[in-house]
């Protein structure tokens, strides 16, 4: 688990996500945790589906860089959005990060510390040396997460916009 300012991160395992998608009402009941209604559905559900796939085949030791993380709104102990890479660092040492929050939760900076805490997690293994990122031009909000933990934008490509973190 990690822990910030207002938020605890949980790892998710395979078979916490594979609850999730079935129930997340029970996935809240085995974590003691209030899971957001919604949390693990449509594009998150799809999201979830993929990390499953990639999870089967690697070793659990590398699974906190495939899962999906938990944040954890510690006041009101409430679990609202998901965090977490795309898979174990490449040859370049490059992981591609995801996140997501509940839309009550959105423009009060949680995803900003989540994904900074994450981010920091991730520096912290020699392995990985740079992250990056695609979103939507549209999403203002998305990009604002990814320019307050520093990161910059690469390329325009197609209807994406890539960006680039480094290790310090």
């Amino acid at each position: 688990m990690l822990k910030s300012i207002r938020l605890n991160l949980i790892p998710l395992t395979a078979q916490q996500l594979e609850t999730g998608l079935q129930s997340i009402k029970q996935l809240s009941m085995e974590l003691n945790i209030p899971i957001i209604a919604d949390l693990m559905s449509s594009v998150a559900a799809e999201a979830i589906t993929k990390k499953l796939a990639i999870m089967h085949d690697l070793p659990p030791e590398l699974h906190p860089w495939c899962t999906y993380w938990l944040m954890v709104d510690i006041c009101d102990n409430l679990a609202m959005g998901l965090v977490g890479f795309k898979g174990a660092p490449d040859a370049d040492g490059s992981v591609e990060i995801g996140y997501g929050v509940n839309s009550i939760y959105q423009g009060r900076g949680y995803m900003t510390e989540g994904v900074g805490a994450l981010l920091e997690w991730a520096f912290s293994h020699a392995e990985c040396r740079q992250v990056t990122a695609f979103t939507l031009p549209a999403n203002i909000a998305s990009r604002k997460v990814l320019v307050k933990n520093g990161f910059r934008e690469i390329s325009s490509a197609g209807e994406e916009i890539q960006y680039r973190r480094t290790r310090d």
